[in-house]
């Protein structure tokens, strides 16, 4: 009987386990609701409306395709590029679709002359169609993907034609159209496009301004001014620069495509009307007396940190923090973000101490997460930091920032021959990361002066330490410090 009762209480001991293993996966970290692909044929209203979907963490862009309409594709993929460079998100592959239009809307000469996307670096490791890349990001995402169509519908319907399983593998697509009885632009530029993917089975949100009276006036791009987002800075940017002509012209003035992520983030302040169709087709207006401005600011705003664990508002109050970094607060977090500012501060407290490399650990991490525009665990890491201090301390700042654990077994380090670098690995590509010659050299520098100065492990040792710790988490941009090439 006592045998019996020992095994009873050992079977249930193992499922009580098996069942906190199962827990913690299934909460293991927290995913965007969306994962998804943009398709755009590079108007201002797209412009603005990639620049609020980057802006919102809710959505995970696994790729952006370009389809003939306002601009040609290949323009639009040019100018895409570099607007993903400007923001960090170097590793969201974009690919143009073909040329088809003989007869362009006459808004491409007016599109075709705004400054948005025309300074900065083209440099792009991608040679997908359009076509190709939709198969290949859908055939990478394990989550359900989405299709953000704000321009008209070639794409998905050849990539259709081409792949019939993306009946079941795309979940939906919302497009940013007039109706499904009154056609819009998008759904003029290629009717049978339209047509084909409306008659599919595939489900569909089609988004319009309706009577919205909202107009992107002088009241809004003053108020742009006052966000400190990247995303709000490249609108307000365009329309300083190329205020008459935009403020001017209808597509610098009305919402359209801006309407489809104000959608995805907003859906209470939308109305919807379900067309009878067997494909499952609904149209989507804003209630008219919504007053949208307010909408588009906070989601230009939103992603400005890591959801916590515990805390409701992560700490930013000087007087909270210690005196040698309570005076640098405020400085830190507007030269480097809230996000930064969270995980350095928590890469410290689980570090033990203001450690240098650890702190640049931690913006190495954050970086390689711009870089694909990423939560916290998507990433696979390589760390080449060894375990020998002070580089090895780095390690502690990649998990801080990435999520990538030991716990989770998403980080491996290479002790052969340590060196401050890493590669980050995220569904089929990987990078590598490496702190500049001359970073390294500074850090080297100042760390000997204060050996020299003090000797090691004595407290005016680690108090100098400290002190430099402090100066470069202001100091060091994570855009600027580290090289970062395709492996």
């Amino acid at each position: 009987m006592k045998k019996n009762k020992m095994k009873l209480i050992k079977f249930l001991l193992i499922i009580f386990i098996l069942n906190i293993f199962a827990v913690q996966h299934h909460f293991s970290h927290y995913k965007a609701k969306y994962h998804a692909i943009i398709d755009t044929d590079g108007g201002v209203d797209d412009f603005r409306a990639i620049c609020m979907i980057l802006a919102d963490p809710e959505i995970e862009v696994i790729a952006i395709v370009t389809t003939d309409g306002v601009l040609i594709p290949e323009e639009t993929r040019i100018r895409l590029v570099a607007l993903l460079n400007r923001f960090g998100h170097e590793g969201i592959p974009v690919a143009a679709g073909r040329s088809f239009l003989d007869n362009p809307p006459e808004c491409r000469s007016f599109a075709s002359g705004l400054s948005w996307g025309k300074n900065g670096s083209t440099v792009t490791t991608n040679k997908l169609t359009a076509v190709e890349l939709i198969n290949q990001a859908v055939g990478l995402e394990e989550m359900p993907v989405d299709y953000l169509a704000l321009g008209p519908l070639t794409n998905i319907a050849e990539a259709l034609d081409n792949n019939s399983e993306l009946l079941d593998e795309i979940r939906k697509i919302y497009w940013y159209d007039e109706g499904y009885s009154e056609h819009g632009l998008n759904y003029n530029l290629n009717p049978a496009a339209a047509e084909k993917i409306m008659s599919s089975s595939m489900k569909m949100d089609i988004i319009s301004s309706g009577p919205a009276s909202f107009k992107m006036n002088e009241t809004f791009v003053s108020a742009l001014d006052t966000i400190s987002s990247d995303y709000a800075k490249a609108i307000l940017d365009l329309y300083k620069k190329d205020k008459q002509e935009l403020l001017e012209h209808f597509m610098g003035l009305s919402l359209a495509d801006d309407c489809l992520p104000m959608y995805l983030a907003y859906p209470e302040h939308f109305y919807k009307n379900e067309v009878t169709t067997e494909a499952g087709i609904t149209e989507i207006q804003p209630i008219p007396e919504t007053d949208l401005q307010p909408l588009i600011l906070s989601l230009l705003d939103s992603d400005q940190e890591d959801k916590s664990i515990l805390f409701k508002t992560f700490p930013v109050f000087p007087g909270l923090f210690e005196d040698d970094v309570s005076p640098s607060v405020e400085k830190i977090i507007r030269r480097h973000g809230l996000k930064e500012w969270r995980i350095v501060v928590l890469t410290n407290e689980f570090h033990e101490h203001l450690g240098i490399y650890s702190i640049v650990g931690a913006k190495m991490g954050l970086r390689a997460r711009e870089y694909f525009r990423v939560g916290i665990d998507e990433l696979k890491i390589k760390s080449y930091a060894g375990y020998t201090t002070p580089v090895s301390c780095m390690n502690d700042g990649l998990q801080a920032s990435t999520g990538a654990t030991l716990g989770h077994g998403t980080i491996s380090v290479d002790a052969s021959d340590p060196f401050p670098a890493a590669e980050f690995t995220f569904k089929n590509k990987t990078i590598r990361i490496d702190v500049k010659q001359d970073i390294k050299a500074r850090i080297r520098k100042d760390v000997q002066n204060a050996v020299t100065l003090y000797g090691t492990d004595t407290p005016e040792y680690w108090e100098a330490i400290r002190e430099l710790a402090v100066r470069y988490w202001l100091e060091l941009d994570r855009r600027e410090i580290f090289e970062i090439r395709v492996v």
